[in-house]
């Protein structure tokens, strides 16, 4: 059996998948269990609930709105990932963590998570990115530790391209003709890598992973964008992306969403992980190329799928809404 947690951190992505042959694997990390205003806000409308009258107190008695809400009745707890690890896979070392791409809303945790456990590959990318300003002292601190971290310290550093084979992640180490954890490389190429580079969109070098098990598959879109998806297409037709579970690209948004690939893709479930709903948000264009629904982390809390060995699968919520 595999399970595939996608977990419930708000404005970033953390995916833990545990492997029939017992590896570990995580995609990306945000680590953050208090709303930020602006969702905060969405979620009181769509509850119905006055958001000036939730500001006030928060003004006048010093309440964060997500204390407001939580007694209001809203339950939709964010998961902090350390922890959820820690509880789930107590004795476990993570076999490889794989950043996406190189922005925070998918690194912010690194730190604690490299002090808990043991991550024994890091899946990185090629890129040049450098930040100067931060918006915290943690978020300062989780960027220098992994600049560290993949200048080389305790995990084998890798930074992979689409195709690639390899052991362990897509090739069993002792058995032939054994797919290992069954993770394949769909992007980045060298080419997009190159112009993310030269572009600064750091989101167009992003990990697009597709994760096969008894013929059931899933695909991890990170936070690519058109030039990735267009390669992609281009490359792949629907004997390969057809899939039952889509991690919506770039929490959902437009930028991420590419009509042919979803289309070619046509998942029976697409997951979304976001904490606020952007402006931008293409839920509904998802919609109309998914057979059975699509499946928002903000209220339907961690997701998870677990995958038989009869190739089947299910799809479980934290929260029935």
């Amino acid at each position: 059996m595999v399970k595939v947690h996608f977990l419930n951190v708000g404005n970033g992505d953390c995916t833990v998948i545990e492997h029939d042959g017992g590896n570990l694997s995580i995609i990306d990390i945000n680590n953050g269990e208090e709303l930020d205003d602006e969702t905060a806000a969405e979620v009181s409308e769509e509850l119905k609930y006055n958001p000036t009258a939730i500001y006030n107190l928060v003004d006048q008695q010093g309440f964060t709105p997500y204390q407001i809400l939580k007694a209001l009745g809203y339950q939709r707890e964010l998961e902090n990932p350390v922890k959820f690890i820690n509880v789930n896979y107590p004795n476990k070392d993570i076999w490889r963590f794989i950043l996406t791409h190189p922005d925070m809303d998918h690194m912010s945790g690194l730190k604690v998570l490299t002090k808990e456990k043991i991550i024994h590959n890091f899946w990185d990318t090629n890129h040049n990115k450098e930040i100067e300003e931060f918006i915290s002292d943690s978020e300062k601190e989780d960027w220098e530790y992994y600049i560290k971290l993949r200048k080389g310290g305790n995990s084998n550093i890798h930074k992979k391209h689409r195709g690639e084979i390899g052991a362990h992640f897509n090739q069993h180490p002792l058995l032939k003709n054994h797919p290992g954890d069954g993770l394949y490389i769909l992007a980045p190429t060298p080419e997009l890598v190159e112009n993310s580079n030269n572009n600064e969109n750091w989101n167009n070098m992003s990990y697009v992973l597709m994760l096969q098990y008894a013929g059931i598959k899933v695909i991890f879109g990170g936070d690519a964008e058109k030039d990735v998806w267009d390669s992609i297409v281009k490359n792949y037709d629907s004997s390969v992306l057809s899939c039952h579970i889509l991690k919506a690209s770039h929490h959902g948004r437009d930028s991420g969403f590419h009509e042919k690939a979803v289309e070619i893709m046509r998942p029976v479930y697409t997951i979304v992980s976001v904490g606020k709903k952007p402006d931008t948000d293409a839920s509904n264009k998802y919609k109309k190329h998914t057979i059975t629904g699509v499946w928002s982390t903000r209220w339907k809390g961690n997701v998870t799928v677990e995958i038989g060995d009869n190739g089947k699968f299910s799809i479980l919520s934290q929260y029935d809404n």
